[in-house]
């Protein structure tokens, strides 16, 4: 199954409970912090803020979003579109970036969905097509293994032929990684709706 997806230049791998958890926590707090309720995400913009949070720039990119889920996981929590297999499944959007494609791909009867994100990520990095590689992985659930994935392609790459490989997370990384990092947060904040000026 993996190995059938045919990947953009630029691509988002997603492991959709870490990212429902991070948005359910954010989405409770700031409505408490801020008194008032959050609008649902937009996925599309989303994915936009975390493309330019990883240095997307002009307007004719290629960016495939590739949201890996289990069996017991249908849905993006509090975003619109939210069904993974219905509409979140080998759609695409044109916005000012470029065209943005997403799949959906489900680890169910399969392996399970640490295995799968994994798979995906080492065959992303070993794609030639792939230049730009934005992951927001379950870190809690497989981080170790994805470390050394990591650490394995990029180690000693070649600077001239290697990819800009970012990681999302809401905790910095206790050690230093073979790739850049930054907070998930930021995309999902401006996402919800939440103003910088609310947050002073």
């Amino acid at each position: 199954m993996a190995e059938n997806v045919k990947f953009a230049e630029n691509v988002i791998l997603v492991d959709v409970a870490y990212f429902n958890d991070v948005v359910k926590d954010l989405k409770r707090y700031f409505e408490l912090q801020l008194g008032r309720s959050l609008q649902n995400i937009y996925v599309e913009e989303w994915a936009s803020y975390l493309a330019l949070d990883s240095g997307v720039r002009d307007k004719n990119n290629n960016i495939g979003v590739l949201f890996v889920h289990d069996g017991q996981t249908n849905e993006l929590l509090h975003c619109d579109p939210a069904n993974l297999t219905e509409e979140l499944n080998g759609v695409g959007y044109t916005n000012q970036l470029g065209e943005l494609t997403f799949t959906s791909v489900s680890s169910e009867g399969l392996v399970p969905r640490a295995n799968l994100y994994l798979d995906l990520l080492n065959i992303a990095l070993d794609s030639a097509d792939v230049k730009r590689l934005m992951l927001v992985p379950f870190l809690e659930d497989y981080g170790v293994k994805l470390m050394e994935v990591l650490d394995g392609h990029l180690k000693d790459a070649d600077p001239e032929k290697s990819k800009e490989v970012f990681l999302f997370n809401m905790d910095e990384p206790a050690r230093p990684l073979a790739c850049k990092w930054d907070l998930l947060g930021y995309s999902m904040m401006r996402a919800l709706g939440i103003k910088a000026e609310e947050l002073q």
